[in-house]
């Protein structure tokens, strides 16, 4: 009864570490040795046995050796002394023992760090697809923001302009033109959505077309003197690149026609082998609400689009008046 309650208990029994549980164990195989060799029958060696298994699995290497060795040093010592011959069987039957039960300590450890490994690869991989996630939406909010507050923030204005009109001068054809300013300015808005999500599908973006169409509509819209220089090869960029590129040369185009309207404004764009350069100057004119104290959100949020697809913003006063230089690599 005894042999088999150890048993039942050495199967289904905790699995652990604690001080009282290795005792229990060490105890349990060293008086299962001795009793063994004043018994020397196989019905009381189930003690020894499951002893040094189990301490194969719970104890450290060293502390399991070490009581598996106590364990046949008691049963050679015993067989030493004519306790019976079948003590120098038992004494290798209990080294198989520990060897057996350090071989499924070793099993059931890989098994554990297998697991650990495939959660931990699995939660890599749910960070990677959040992180994914949360920078395509930015992205897209991004490329909204920039349509939307660009486009609709004119067309708001070129039809408070209209309305002003009608109500102070009554001039109609005048108001005309506002309102026809305004239809060009939402198919022009609508036109860029549909490139802003084009953009974000494709992988490459001509990104020379699109900065001379912007050239094209801030000399229709102001009618300011523009030119666009291009030195080197001009070649498609990745869309995020190109973006980032895209909406600086827009907000400094923007900031020149609001903040010194009527100044020539001149736009540079130099490609090398690794690095694409935009430059911005316009003429004199009030500084860009972004650099004054408590100013707006454009350039800071240039910065950080260029930042973000690997490259720099640099802005500031200069003799001919002012200048944004945009550097990314390629």
């Amino acid at each position: 009864m005894s042999s088999a309650a150890w048993l039942g208990w050495a199967v289904l029994g905790p699995r652990g570490h604690s001080p009282a549980l290795r005792a229990t164990i060490a105890a349990t195989g060293l008086a299962g040795s001795v009793l063994l060799v004043l018994h020397p029958q196989p019905a009381v060696y189930w003690f020894t046995f499951w002893a040094c298994m189990d301490a194969a699995t719970v104890f450290p290497r060293r502390e399991g050796v070490a009581l598996a060795g106590g364990c046949c040093g008691v049963l050679v010592t015993g067989y030493a002394l004519g306790r019976g011959d079948a003590l120098a069987t038992f004494a290798a039957v209990t080294f198989v023992a520990y060897l057996v039960g350090r071989n499924r300590r070793l099993h059931v450890d890989r098994a554990e760090q297998a697991r650990l490994l495939a959660e931990q690869t699995r939660q890599a991989g749910e960070e990677r697809a959040r992180a994914a996630v949360l920078a395509e939406r930015g992205r897209i909010a991004r490329e909204l923001h920039d349509v939307l507050g660009h486009s609709l923030s004119a067309l708001a204005l070129r039809l408070e302009a209209a309305d002003a009109v009608l109500e102070l001068t009554g001039d109609r054809e005048e108001a005309r033109r506002h309102v026809g300013r305004a239809r060009a300015l939402a198919r022009s808005g609508q036109e860029e959505a549909i490139a802003a999500v084009r953009t974000l599908r494709e992988g490459e973006v001509e990104l020379q077309e699109m900065i001379n169409g912007l050239v094209a509509a801030f000399r229709q819209d102001t009618g300011a003197s523009v030119r666009c220089d291009v030195t080197g090869t001009a070649r498609p960029l990745p869309a995020e690149s190109a973006l980032a590129v895209y909406r600086a040369v827009q907000e400094a185009l923007t900031n020149a026609g609001k903040h010194a309207p009527g100044a020539d404004v001149e736009v540079r764009v130099d490609y090398t082998s690794d690095e694409l350069a935009v430059e911005v100057t316009n003429g004199p004119g009030r500084v860009p609400a972004a650099t004054a104290p408590g100013g707006g959100y454009g350039l800071t949020a240039m910065r950080e689009r260029v930042r973000l697809a690997g490259g720099t913003v640099t802005s500031g006063s200069t003799e001919a008046g002012w200048r944004v230089r945009a550097r990314i690599g390629l």
